[in-house]
């Protein structure tokens, strides 16, 4: 693949100044910045540069072109998430800043501990608004600084200030006694040391920022410290893709980006290597209604593209919705596209709408694929509990372990928890509280007190049973060797899988500690990594992806879009517009005008009523926006 002329000018920018690179789908971004790392490989020997990304997903897939290059002599670190980069500042730091040791608790324990603890404990304070829900909402708005990109957006805590005060103080107490730092927590934190004592240590005289348009207030603000000390930043990404209001990421980061960092260097890329011409054309009518867009070359297809199909399919009722996108999705496995390359997009729920839509692929003979079967896992009973025995294993004061095991004991409640976690004293942690309290017979006896004695009995076998220093490594490595200590009759196939699958990626000298901490994130990246079905996944969930053939289901009012109270109307937009320019040969749009079954309560709930097609489409002319017959156009395609 050749440079064209906007790649070329990027990929002569000097290295000193700070850019921004407005790239739109499919517009050959990491191709050029691979380009532009080797120019400066050959010219600028030394030169001490790193590359952030937003998700590990992107992160290995950067680090393959970069192996797949010549960067000799260039002072290049491996890329890292945001997440990640920000870690090892506070670790480089230290001051403090996160509890030791390091426990970054999983989905699974942020869910079923974390949050419905911290809602109770504030709604015994008298905060009766308090839910999981509104914990995780305060969560997000700490991690964004307390700040959004977005100034129309209103905060939850602008207008519950007493309840935000107390979440800060209770979230600050509870994360010492159970000794665990929030991956939503880090960038935050890394802001406040570098802003506190200064950027030593971070060794770099370029660093370039990929998906810059999903970074929050508190991300920006790391990177522009950074910068103040005299770094260049290169923010490669797309103010259209901007999908992230729910961490209070937007738009206007991106596009103030210029002024924030003082440079006139800007590089838009504007020709797509991805998109065939209507998927394009249907595509860019929809993103240029968008409001305060950015002014920028309109996207265009490359030299050579495909002409591409666009359709926008309307069905009488879900079943019959279904069964046509399965129809089509057979259509095209007979035209010789691998399943793997089609993929079915949904608004939100997609394992729900992947077992609605499974039967339908399964008389067709067409295998499926969605990867939130690793979360599934991850949340089976047999594996919590070994889970949990493993991190006792290598810590047995581990805070988090022991709450897991009371948590999965019938018979031991909240009362229990909260006795303990009263009982902490001068800097204790839960799990040394509740072993000092184990060892003089738990005073006053809480409710569930019985159990709890024959748990930790139990507990403490098992752990000493398990001997690290004997322990045979088979090719499942570590994720094998505790696959096999636990009750096979209790975990399902798809678990095993999964340990297994990571336990065979993960070198064997990165030890037990190492399957533990990567268990969950690595099991995501191989899942999806791995899939040979028909990948059904949300909206969101399919940034950054490429395949042949995209079918985007529901696309109507209360669905796409959003018609809720707190819907981001513009970032509804962009959202389809991501789902759209994610094919390069055929995008399929599909509502339904009724639906009666479990699909008529997702988004805005409507059983049995008529629904509309999608308001985001009548910016579309000449009957672009409008829906042909389903069947009948399902029909023609079958019949080629």
């Amino acid at each position: 693949m050749t440079l064209n002329a906007q790649q070329q000018a990027f990929v002569m920018h000097d290295p000193t100044e700070s850019a921004r690179v407005l790239a739109g789908p499919g517009t050959g971004k990491s191709f050029a910045a691979v380009q532009f790392l080797e120019r400066l490989a050959k010219e600028r020997p030394g030169l001490r540069v790193r590359m952030l990304t937003f998700t590990r997903a992107a992160t290995a897939e950067f680090a393959a072109k970069m192996d797949d290059a010549d960067l000799t002599g260039l002072g290049i670190a491996r890329p890292a998430t945001v997440h990640s980069f920000a870690l090892s500042t506070l670790l480089r730091a230290g001051h403090g800043a996160l509890p030791a040791p390091l426990r970054i608790p999983d989905s699974w324990e942020v869910r079923n501990l974390i949050r419905p603890h911290l809602a109770r404990r504030l709604k015994a304070q008298g905060h009766s608004t308090a839910t999981p829900k509104v914990v995780k909402k305060l969560e997000e708005e700490m991690a964004a600084g307390w700040q959004s990109l977005d100034p129309d957006a209103e905060l939850f805590v602008d207008t519950n200030a007493a309840l935000g005060a107390a979440y800060v103080g209770l979230w600050r107490e509870h994360r010492g006694i159970f000794g665990y730092s929030l991956l939503a927590e880090l960038v935050f934190a890394a802001g406040r040391v570098l802003e506190d004592h200064g950027t030593a240590g971070v060794d770099l005289d370029l660093l370039l920022v990929d998906e810059y348009q999903d970074l929050n207030e508190a991300d920006i603000k790391m990177i522009r410290l950074i910068h103040e000390s005299g770094v260049a930043i290169v923010a490669l990404g797309d103010d259209d893709q901007s999908i992230y209001s729910y961490r209070l990421a937007a738009p206007e980061g991106i596009r103030r980006f210029l002024v924030e960092f003082g440079t006139e260097h800007d590089y838009p890329l504007s020709e797509s290597r991805r998109c065939g011409r209507q998927i394009l054309g249907a595509a860019g009518t929809l993103i240029d209604a968008q409001p305060g867009r950015t002014a920028k070359p309109p996207l265009v297809a490359a030299s050579g593209a495909p002409e591409g199909v666009y359709a926008y399919l309307r069905f009488p009722n879900e079943d019959e919705e279904l069964a046509g996108a399965a129809q089509m999705i057979a259509a095209r496995v007979r035209e010789g596209v691998e399943p793997s390359q089609i993929v079915v997009l949904t608004r939100s729920v997609a394992n729900r709408w992947a077992d609605w839509l499974k039967p339908y692929l399964d008389e067709l003979g067409i295998p499926v694929s969605w990867t939130g079967w690793v979360e599934d896992a991850m949340a089976e009973v047999e594996i919590r509990r070994w889970i949990a025995l493993a991190h006792l294993k290598l810590d047995g004061e581990d805070s988090l372990a022991w709450w897991t095991l009371l948590n999965l004991t019938r018979g031991i409640g909240d009362t229990f928890i909260d006795y303990i976690y009263d009982q902490v004293q001068g800097g204790e942690t839960f799990g040394q509280t509740l072993l000092r309290l184990r060892a003089v017979g738990f005073p006053g006896r809480a409710h569930g007190t019985p159990r709890v004695e024959e748990l930790m009995d139990v507990a403490a076998a098992a752990i000493d049973a398990m001997d690290l220093d004997a322990a045979e490594l088979d090719e499942r490595g570590w994720g094998g060797w505790l696959l096999d200590r636990m009750n096979r009759d209790q975990v399902s196939e798809t678990a095993r899988h999964l340990f297994e699958m990571v336990g065979a990626a993960v070198a064997a000298d990165e030890g037990l500690s190492g399957l533990l901490s990567q268990l969950e994130t690595m099991g995501k990246d191989l899942a999806a990594s791995e899939g040979q079905g028909v990948r059904v996944m949300t909206m969101n969930g399919s940034k950054g992806l490429t395949v042949n053939t995209a079918v985007v289901l529901g696309v109507e009012e209360g669905i796409v879009p959003r018609t809720e109270p707190g819907t981001n109307a513009d970032e509804e937009r962009r959202l389809l517009y991501v789902a759209m320019t994610r094919a390069t040969d055929m995008c399929v749009l599909t509502y339904a005008q009724r639906r009666s079954g479990p699909s008529a309560r997702i988004g805005t709930p409507n059983v049995g009523g008529t629904r509309n097609r999608s308001p985001l489409l009548d910016t579309l002319p000449g009957g672009v926006g409008d829906a042909q017959i389903g069947m009948a156009w399902v029909a023609r395609l079958v019949a080629k």
